[in-house]
C-alpha cells in the first residue's frame, strides 16, 4: 500500500511516477512559457498572514455557496480528460467531493456522462460548458444535464481558441490529433513505461473503450472544429434557458464581472484557466479584489488557480472569495490513487484549514477579511499599504 498523501506536492510527485509522461504533462502544464501558471502560485506566496494572538477558537469550516451548505470551502474544478487519468474518473472525484461535504464540477470533456455521475453520487451536481458547437449544442446539453438532475451550470468564457500547450506539442500531440504511426508508437512506449496506469486502465476494459471513443470525439477525429467565443448576449441567452444557478468562469476584471452580473450570472469565478489559456494573464489572486469590489453583494465570487495549500484558501477568502476551486491538486490525487487519492487531497485541505484558522485566530470563513493579510516583504512597499492595495 502506498504511503498516505500528506501534501499536494506528494500527490503531484506520485502522479508523475504513475502516469505516462504525455498525460502528466497535459495535466501539469500550461500555455506558452507557463508564466501565468507560475504567477498563480507565486501570488499566494507573496502575501503573508497576520495572526491574531490571545484567542483560542473552535473552527467551523462550513459555508454556503449559492444557497448550498458546504462543509468545506474547497470545490473540485471542471477538468477535461480525467477519465484518462484513472478508471475512477469523474465519478470517483465526485464521490470523494460528496464524502468531504463539498461538490465537484463535471467538465463537458471529462469523458464521463452527466447521467453516470448523477446515478452514482448524491447531489448537488454542477456541469461546465464552453462555446464549442454553438447554441444548438449548448441547448442540447442544458436539456441533458437538467434531466440528469444537475442544478448548477458553470460557463467557461476564456476560449476558444485553446491555449498553446507547448508540452503537448513536444509529445507530438498537435490538435486536431491524428493517430499517426509515429504518434501511436511514442504513446505506446510511454504507456509501457507506466505499467501501473496501463494495468489499471486494462482492468477497466469497458470503460477504457468508452474513454477512447470519447477522446476521439472530443479531439475532433482529425477535424478541427471552429467555435465562436461566448459573448455577453450568449450568457444572457443561457440565463433565459437555464433555471438553475449560473456561474461565469474566466473573469479577471471588474468590468467583466459587472457584465456577467448584468447578463444574469449568480456568481463569477475568478479564473485564468489555470494558466492554460492566455499566457501573461494576471494571477487570479491579484485580480480577486477588483472583481469582488465590482460585484459587491450582487453576486458571489469564487476563485481558482494556484491553490495548493490551505493558506491559499484563507488568503482568497480574506480577499472576498466565497470559496475556491482546485483542479490540478485533485487530478494529481486521482492519478495517484483513484477516488481514495482525491479524498486524501481533500482531507489534506480540511486538516490544514482547521490548523491554519486556529493559528490565525479566526473561527469561520465569514471571519476572514483583508485585515488578516499583508505583503510578505513589507519593506519593499513604502508606507505599508494594506494587502488589498498591494494586490
Amino acid at each position: 500500500m502506498p504511503p498516505p498523501i500528506r501534501t499536494v506536492a506528494d500527490a503531484r510527485a506520485r502522479a508523475r511516477r504513475v502516469l505516462p509522461r504525455v498525460l502528466f504533462d497535459y495535466v501539469d502544464g500550461g500555455a506558452d512559457g507557463e508564466v501565468t501558471l507560475a504567477a498563480n502560485e507565486r501570488a499566494f506566496r507573496d502575501v503573508a498572514l497576520r495572526p491574531r494572538m490571545g484567542v483560542d477558537v473552535d473552527v467551523d469550516l462550513g459555508t454556503t455557496v449559492l444557497g448550498r451548505r458546504l462543509d468545506l470551502p474547497v470545490l473540485l474544478a471542471p477538468c477535461g480528460m480525467v477519465q484518462l487519468v484513472h478508471p475512477d474518473g469523474a465519478v470517483g472525484a465526485a464521490r470523494a467531493a460528496a464524502g468531504a461535504g463539498t461538490l465537484a464540477v463535471l467538465s463537458k470533456i471529462a469523458l464521463c456522462s452527466p447521467e453516470e455521475v448523477a446515478a452514482a453520487v448524491p447531489g448537488p451536481h454542477w456541469f461546465q460548458i464552453n462555446s464549442a458547437g454553438g447554441r444548438d449544442e449548448v441547448k442540447r446539453l442544458l436539456a441533458r444535464v437538467r434531466d440528469a438532475g444537475f442544478d448548477g451550470l458553470v460557463v467557461t468564457l476564456d476560449g476558444p481558441p485553446p491555449g498553446n500547450h507547448e508540452r503537448d506539442l513536444r509529445h507530438g500531440v498537435v490538435p486536431p490529433v491524428r493517430p499517426t504511426p509515429r504518434l501511436v508508437a511514442r504513446l505506446a512506449a510511454q504507456a509501457a513505461a507506466a505499467p501501473r496506469w496501463t494495468a489499471a486502465m486494462a482492468l477497466a476494459a469497458r470503460r477504457q473503450r468508452a474513454t477512447v471513443q470519447g477522446a476521439t470525439r472530443v479531439l475532433g477525429n482529425g477535424r478541427a472544429p471552429r467555435s465562436a467565443r461566448f459573448t455577453w448576449a450568449d450568457i444572457a441567452w443561457i440565463r433565459r434557458e437555464w433555471a438553475g444557478s449560473l456561474l461565469v468562469k474566466g473573469v479577471l476584471t471588474g468590468a467583466d464581472a459587472r457584465a456577467a452580473v448584468e447578463a444574469g450570472a449568480d456568481a463569477v469565478i475568478v479564473s485564468n484557466h489555470g494558466g492554460r489559456a492566455l499566457d501573461g494573464a494576471p494571477a487570479t489572486l491579484t485580480a480577486l479584489p477588483e472583481v469582488a469590489d465590482a460585484v459587491g453583494d450582487a453576486a458571489e465570487v469564487l476563485l481558482d488557480g494556484g491553490v495548493r495549500r490551505a493558506s491559499c484558501v484563507v488568503k482568497a477568502l480574506s480577499l472576498g472569495a466565497r470559496a475556491v476551486l482546485i483542479g490540478r491538486p485533485f487530478v494529481y490525487g486521482l492519478a495517484a490513487g483513484g477516488e481514495p487519492g482525491v479524498a486524501q487531497v481533500l482531507e489534506v485541505f480540511r486538516a490544514e484549514l482547521v490548523r491554519t484558522m486556529r493559528l490565525v485566530g479566526r473561527a469561520t470563513p465569514a471571519d476572514l477579511d483583508p485585515g488578516l493579510l499583508q505583503a510578505m516583504r513589507p519593506w519593499d512597499v513604502p508606507g505599508l499599504p494594506s494587502a488589498k492595495e498591494l494586490l
